[in-house]
């Protein structure tokens, strides 16, 4: 009898592009679409002169300036100019120029162009050897981090690209799909879930919210145990460690330290992995927001609307997709050097829980878009063996691990756009709380990371204990 996939992974990091992570990964026996040495991808600067793109990525340090990746600023990225004539097609040309006006010097913006190698990826580039590289996973809009989210959660963002926080309270979510049909799901979260804004989510009978630092021990637990549909959260902002020191950002959003997040991906693989049961039924997806204007080769294609809604300001009808991201696919059905060419973006997500856990599928419960997304089932082989063996992680080609000092720096850093965007979410979120369990608001929230990183989380936990309070029937 061929095996059947109980559950399924979804690991969502933050803001990078394929070529920056996975390009340099092409090879005469690997043919991703990816960087080619014989044709490397330039764009000009403002004095016209080519930067090409390079493999010399450092971890952390590069992208001081946060790169922008707000539509109009994607417009440019993709067109090189800010108002593209109706029907020209993406070029790629704008990247440098875009991100040397945020970082204020033509040097700087040449790092836009900056690829890593992949000994300075091992555990990414591992596991994408291994199992299985989709080189035309797309974001689902040319836009930021919360419209794309939205798309994994919900399958559209209502014809909107921005990131106003009042907008996020009434969408329809796959985990209250799921919850129809009797299919367990959860949330694994550190410091912050952009879902906590849902209010149909947090209003819902069941309980979605779990902490990561358990999800080892759940991993580990009874395979049955374990919710059929896990999404798992980043820690987005550096935290005091209970024990002294400090806990780095896992995003890798620039320019939080890249290794971080390698450490991140390990565990999180290395939990389902070490329980044989719950690896012979699982299949984890590892995948990225959106590019995080850094550039990428592979322009965006047309997409299906979800919902027929438009943007008028900007312009923008939701028919072409966002900037490609890597994605890897991970089970013990997958055969090793696996590479799909397959268009996904982030409704693939949707479309292969409901395929997989529902008998519904396909359904416009969550728009048209999920409805016909391709699904990822399509790169397992469940009648062969499950596959045993365990990959071989190298050491990274930088340092291991980030120095404490360093740490410490980055929880006194200002903000990133995602953390200012993720500190106003949480000031509209708390205002909604009763007024027992609203967090009162410190002085420079929007100041410093590590200030920032305890108020979203001290409002998250808010927001889950009054949402326990409802079902309990508690009076607040």
């Amino acid at each position: 009898m061929p095996a059947q996939i109980k559950h399924l992974f979804v690991l969502m990091l933050e803001n990078r592009s394929f070529d920056h992570m996975l390009g340099f990964m092409k090879a005469d026996d690997y043919n991703i679409e990816g960087i080619d040495p014989q044709n490397l991808f330039y764009n000009e600067d403002r004095n016209e002169r080519k930067v090409y793109v390079s493999n010399d990525a450092r971890p952390t340090g590069d992208l001081k300036a946060d790169p922008n990746h707000h539509f109009d600023d994607v417009t440019q990225q993709l067109y090189g100019i800010a108002n593209p004539p109706p029907g020209q097609k993406p070029d790629m040309s704008g990247f440098v120029r875009n991100y040397a006006v945020k970082a204020g010097n033509d040097a700087a913006g040449a790092n836009i162009m900056k690829c890593f190698r992949p000994e300075t990826l091992p555990v990414l580039c591992t596991l994408g050897r291994q199992y299985a590289v989709c080189d035309h996973w797309f974001s689902s809009i040319p836009g930021p981090t919360l419209p794309n989210r939205l798309y994994a959660h919900c399958g559209t963002s209502r014809g909107r690209l921005d990131m106003a926080p009042e907008y996020y309270q009434s969408f329809y979510t796959v985990y209250e799909e799921l919850a129809q049909h009797n299919v367990s799901s959860c949330i694994f979260w550190t410091d912050w879930s952009a879902t906590l804004s849902f209010s149909g989510l947090m209003a819902h009978q069941n309980q979605f919210y779990v902490d990561y630092g358990l999800f080892n021990a759940i991993c580990a637990g009874d395979e049955k145990d374990v919710p059929a549909y896990c999404f798992i959260e980043p820690r987005y902002n550096p935290a005091d460690a209970p024990t002294g020191g400090v806990l780095p950002a896992t995003d890798q959003h620039p320019d939080n330290d890249i290794r971080d997040g390698e450490t991140l991906i390990r565990n999180v693989y290395t939990a389902i992995r070490q329980n044989d049961d719950l690896w012979h039924s699982s299949m984890l997806v590892i995948v990225y927001d959106e590019h995080g204007g850094i550039a990428d080769h592979v322009a965006p294609v047309p997409v299906d609307s979800p919902d027929g809604l438009s943007s008028l300001d900007p312009a923008f009808n939701f028919t072409l997709s966002g900037v490609r991201v890597p994605a890897i696919v991970v089970s013990p059905y997958i055969k090793p050097g696996t590479i799909s060419k397959v268009v996904y973006d982030h409704t693939s997500i949707i479309a292969t829980a409901l395929k997989l856990f529902t008998n519904t599928w396909p359904t416009d419960a969550l728009y048209t878009r999920a409805q016909k997304a391709a699904t990822l089932d399509s790169l397992l082989d469940l009648t062969l063996a499950p596959r045993d063996d365990w990959p071989n992680f190298a050491a990274s080609a930088h340092t291991a691990v980030i120095p404490q000092i360093q740490a410490a720096a980055a929880r006194q850093a200002p903000l990133s756009d995602l953390q200012h965007e993720t500190v106003k979410h949480a000031i509209s979120l708390n205002a909604t709380l009763p007024k027992g369990l609203q967090v009162r608001q410190p002085d420079g929230v929007h100041e410093q990371a590590g200030q920032a990183g305890a108020f979203v989380k001290a409002v998250g936990d808010a927001a889950i204990a009054a949402h326990q309070g409802i079902k309990q029937g508690i009076k607040q």
